[in-house]
């Protein structure tokens, strides 16, 4: 089955789908993730799990109050 058969048969069984393609989300990133391995997911999530740790880090280090 070639990539345009598969969004053809999403589109005619997933409603979640058909709303997605209408502009609410950005199904290249989803087709882009989607092609990666889970361990790269894995990879990913950690990484931007970091990044948010890092940032809230600094928020509070910006906003300590000095004694």
């Amino acid at each position: 089955m070639n990539e345009s058969d598969q969004q053809v048969f999403l589109k005619e069984s997933s409603v979640a789908y058909r709303v997605a393609t209408d502009g609410d989300v950005d199904v290249s990133l989803l087709k882009a993730n989607l092609a990666k391995s889970p361990w790269e997911r894995m990879q990913a999530n950690d990484d931007a799990i970091n990044f948010a740790e890092s940032l809230r880090a600094a928020m509070e280090k910006r906003n300590a109050k000095l004694k």
